[in-house]
């Protein structure tokens, strides 16, 4: 056999500290001694930090009053119900899922208080109400869109489609998530969109039993899949008109996400299109867009605050004086 050189040995030995010391640090990964500094650090990772206030108290309601939405979480709306979102009337509500985003939430709320509107926010609870400087800056957003007057919703915890799981993972998705938005924005939620629509009869089942109303969508303009404002804007109107050819529904609860910078971009878009599209509808004598911010309008024989008739005569008034004597065409 040839002998191996002294350098060939080095570099062996060399070669085997380093992997040794490799070895090492990648033992720290796997299972430690459950005793000692070791321990300590493994508890202190394993903990699971509760909200700092499991229920709301007198200063925190205070702190989120309602502006001009006494109920902002739905407890006056029927447990037990799917709302799939679609009406003969063309009335439009816009709901925004996945937030609260510091990055692209607060900029939304500016741009919904410009355009005059509420809309319903369906909140991933994972990002808020835990001990962490990050989340507790995620809670106040939910509590600023409360102050705003805008209604939320819960879209669980962990955002993970509610059929694959097993009822007790069910229960603790929305055990957590109830607690998170009660903490943070003063009530309990009793709005609840499924994470991607999806359900099952058992689903349901669960959903009602807790005491949650399901509110679908009928409009959804892609704002997840589109790259550009206009994308979505034309999507918006695509799949509006195709409803209102295939199933006679002319509006419907509409489908955001607030954590898209585009989607921000597009809403205005989508409004101003809305409004000349009412320019001409003015002209004809038909029935206009109407941007309403209740969910009661979308459930057959809710009593409203304000009636369909009322909200059309003051938006006719106000849609002549925008657009004058002359009719946009769209």
């Amino acid at each position: 056999m040839p002998s191996v050189s002294w350098k060939l040995r080095l570099l062996c030995c060399v070669l085997a500290i380093v992997g040794g010391g490799s070895l090492v640090g990648a033992s720290e990964v796997g299972p430690q001694p459950r005793h000692g500094a070791f321990a300590s650090i493994r508890a202190a990772r394993n903990v699971i930090h509760e909200p700092v206030h499991a229920e709301p108290g007198p200063q925190l309601l205070e702190q989120v009053a309602m502006v001009g939405q006494p109920d902002v979480t739905g407890a006056r709306f029927p447990s037990g119900l799917t709302i799939q979102g679609g009406t003969r009337r063309r009335m439009i509500l816009f709901t925004f899922d996945d937030g609260p985003s510091k990055r692209t939430t607060p900029h939304l709320l500016d741009v919904l208080d410009e355009l005059g509107i509420k809309a319903l926010f369906f909140l991933t609870s994972e990002s808020f109400g835990n001990g962490n400087p990050w989340e507790r800056e995620h809670a106040e957003i939910v509590r600023d869109i409360v102050r705003r007057g805008h209604m939320v919703g819960n879209h669980t915890e962990t955002h993970r489609q509610l059929p694959l799981l097993n009822n007790a993972e069910i229960e603790a998705e929305l055990a957590r998530s109830g607690r998170k938005i009660a903490w943070a924005a003063g009530s309990y939620p009793r709005l609840i969109r499924p994470p991607g629509g999806a359900m099952s009869k058992r689903v349901e089942w669960i959903l009602a039993e807790n005491g949650y109303t399901s509110v679908m969508w009928a409009v959804y303009p892609a704002d997840l899949e589109e790259q550009t404002p206009e994308g979505v804007v034309r999507t918006f109107f695509r799949v509006l008109d195709r409803r209102e050819q295939d199933t006679g529904d002319r509006g419907g609860i509409i489908l955001m996400h607030d954590t898209k910078p585009l989607s921000l971009r597009a809403l205005p878009r989508i409004v101003d299109a809305l409004e000349r599209r009412n320019c001409t509808l003015l002209a004809r004598g038909e029935e206009l867009y109407d941007i309403v911010g209740d969910l009661g309008y979308f459930i057959p024989g809710y009593e409203l605050d304000e009636s369909l008739e009322d909200r059309q005569a003051a938006l006719r008034e106000d849609t002549a004086k925008r657009c004058g004597s002359v009719a946009l065409v769209d």
